[in-house]
């Protein structure tokens, strides 16, 4: 009981210390500026609320776009609308993968960077796990993007153990190589089913980012450990973490009437979280987002351990089991 007692204790520490950085760390528009290349455009600014990105330098926006499965959902010209508008709007971030619709996401976004290229960031996401051919993956993915250079890349969708030791057999060296040769400002990895092994990558290689999930079923050391077991690491080792999977990839809003769209965005960046990447099938979707952000005030502690509480049990588990069976291809 005692041992129990002292965990809830250092966990209450926990978020209190996430939600005043949450709050500390949201000032509006600044832009950035520190330590770039020549070869890489100057970080744009946003007119939303920013982190830090980590130790990156750079300051982002609370939102960034979501350019996987959702935004595929619109016909190519209304995506590319609504996603002119979320950068007009401040949503300078974009995230996108190699895989994601078979390439169309990226070709998607290639067709706005002859004019847009400067006033964005651009993540892509590499899942080969074959060194010979990860060079080659982002490469592609560079041509569809139509840019020199992403300004993330991340190693795509770490997974259990096995995986860590795939990746650790050369990928993780390709990743490294992509950087030092101005392929990719910052590197980093994504992991949507192990908190222990993605704090394991962690401590071992130093990488700029991480990209996981952070929702309010994913708080318990029982589940996929993010907030619990990575979330803390990440945060001492200063890197730029963005929470995905903040709304449950319908396995939490719209299944769960408590847990609306708002809160479960509130949730998120109520973590020492830079940002929580989205995916908006509709266009009001980033409206209501934004005005979220723009009005964003963190959730108290005891309101944070109060939705935890409500998301223990079926919520919890469920997204869990969906988690397990969930390839992020899009």
């Amino acid at each position: 009981m005692q041992d129990q007692n002292k965990d809830a204790i250092n966990r209450r520490q926990f978020l209190a210390r996430g939600a005043a950085a949450a709050a500390a760390a949201s000032l509006s528009g600044a832009g950035l500026f520190a330590g770039q290349s020549g070869k890489f455009h100057p970080i744009p600014g946003s007119s939303l609320p920013t982190r830090a990105y980590g130790r990156t330098g750079a300051r982002i926006p609370l939102l960034t776009f979501g350019s996987g499965s959702r935004w595929l959902m619109y016909e190519e010209q209304a995506g590319l609308k609504v996603m002119s508008e979320a950068i007009d709007s401040g949503v300078i971030f974009l995230d996108t993968a190699h895989n994601y619709g078979n390439g169309e996401s990226e070709s998607r976004i290639g067709q706005l960077m002859p004019e847009r290229r400067k006033q964005v960031l651009v993540q892509t996401k590499i899942a080969e796990r074959d060194p010979s051919r990860f060079r080659a993956s982002l490469e592609t993915s560079l041509k569809r993007l139509r840019c020199d250079y992403v300004d993330m890349c991340l190693i795509h969708s770490l997974e259990q153990a096995d995986d860590l030791e795939r990746v650790e057999q050369g990928v993780v060296d390709e990743l490294f190589r992509a950087k030092q040769e101005g392929l990719a400002r910052w590197v980093g990895v994504s992991s949507h089913t192990s908190g222990p092994v993605l704090a394991r990558f962690i401590t071992r290689h130093p990488v700029d980012a991480i990209q996981c999930g952070l929702n309010v079923a994913t708080n318990g050391p029982y589940d996929m450990g993010f907030e619990e077991q990575v979330l803390p690491l990440a945060v001492e080792k200063g890197l730029g973490i963005t929470a995905m999977k903040v709304m449950g990839q319908d396995n939490i809003v719209g299944k769960y009437p408590e847990f609306d769209a708002a809160t479960c965005l509130r949730y998120s960046l109520s973590l020492p979280v830079t940002a929580a990447t989205v995916g908006m099938p509709r266009p009001e979707h980033l409206r209501q987002n934004l005005e979220l952000v723009r009005k964003f005030k963190p959730f108290s502690p005891d309101q944070m351990q109060a939705l935890k509480a409500k998301a223990q049990g079926e919520i919890q588990t469920s997204f869990r089991e969906f988690m397990h069976r969930h390839h992020d291809w899009a």
